[in-house]
């Protein structure tokens, strides 16, 4: 995004922008990184008439998710259970609708901080029963300095695009008068540049994995968008 404003002919639309010649640009960087940890969120639902009998199923089950994940290294404080909860309903639509049924549930959380170990879990718990919403999530350890690294080429990529335009005019850049990671939305809407209900979405951001294979290790991307206004002499 480039705009350049000059002069204002209303006192309106002056009173919201700077008293001087500027120009407003949008910096952008991206990337695409190797993650190096990950999650794995699942529920545990298990239903039965005997409550004594979906409490040992469900009991079971933790031990086997422990089982699996500490044979690949994760450690106790890397396995999550919580959200545990114990319910009793009638099964209307059952022979025997006067017998209530109990449902116990809980949700986990697998940190796993060496991804070589992935599909070694991931595998032996898909082939488990009771297991529901599987979800899978990827990071990065180094993420705050990859972040910090792409707004840094985000300011660079919003003075080159600056400069170049205001060259274009046999102008200058001048000193940097606001700055901000994503959009100036008063500046934007007040110049006609984007209305209240736009959003600036780049590609990279647009393109959303849905349904990926759990045992696929994607990339991430991660992105900085700036906007920056600089004087123009």
């Amino acid at each position: 995004m480039l705009a350049i404003v000059l002069c204002f002919h209303s006192s309106g639309l002056a009173s919201q922008l700077p008293d001087y010649p500027f120009i407003h640009t949008t910096g952008i960087a991206y990337v695409r990184v190797t993650p190096d940890i990950g999650e794995i969120n699942f529920d545990v639902h298990v239903s039965d008439a005997d409550a004594e009998k979906a409490l040992t199923v469900a009991t079971a089950r933790m031990a086997e998710i422990k089982s699996v994940a500490a044979q690949q290294g994760t450690q106790e404080e890397d396995i999550v259970i919580r959200d545990l909860k114990k319910e009793m309903k009638k099964d209307a639509a059952g022979a025997n609708a006067a017998e209530p049924i109990y449902q116990l549930s809980y949700s986990v959380v697998l940190k796993i901080r060496d991804l070589k170990n992935w599909q070694a879990i991931m595998s032996p718990l898909l082939k488990l029963s009771n297991i529901d919403k599987v979800e899978a999530s990827f990071d990065s350890t180094v993420r705050d300095k990859i972040e910090l690294d792409l707004s840094i080429e985000a300011v660079k990529d919003a003075q080159r695009k600056a400069s170049g335009l205001v060259g274009s005019f046999g102008k200058h850049l001048g000193a940097v008068t606001a700055m901000s990671e994503g959009k100036l939305k008063n500046l934007s809407t007040a110049i006609g540049l984007v209305n209240e209900q736009s959003t600036f979405l780049p590609e990279v951001e647009r393109r959303q994995a849905i349904g990926e294979d759990l045992f696929v290790i994607p990339p991430l991307k991660l992105q900085s968008s700036v906007d920056v206004i600089f004087r123009i002499k």
